[in-house]
């Protein structure tokens, strides 16, 4: 699947303080500390359409942080599904956060 890039670094994605690991039930798979780091360290990294439908639901559009000009937008706009997930509200939080 299409990735989108979203902005991980130490945010607090819910009230409850859960990371996005723990959101998305990804934990296992936190590897954060090998893409953040050399050679190519940084703050944020492509995930899923999935994972992003899941995190959206789960804490809003609005405390979901997406890198519109790394994310190829007009491809995300037309997937419907993507790991199970109904990709509907995902692509209206994405229309809303990358109009162009």
């Amino acid at each position: 699947s299409s990735g989108i890039n979203a902005e991980y670094g130490e945010l607090s994605w819910s009230e409850d303080d859960r990371t996005f690991w723990q959101i998305t039930n990804q934990e296992q798979w936190n590897w954060k500390d090998r893409i953040c780091s050399e050679p190519n360290p940084g703050d944020s990294w492509c995930i899923c359409m999935w994972a992003t439908a899941n995190l959206i639901a789960e804490v809003g559009c609005d405390n979901v942080h997406i890198r519109c000009n790394s994310t190829d937008v007009a491809y995300v706009k037309q997937q419907y599904h993507d790991g199970g997930w109904n990709l509907n509200e995902a692509n209206q939080c994405i229309e809303k956060k990358c109009p162009n």
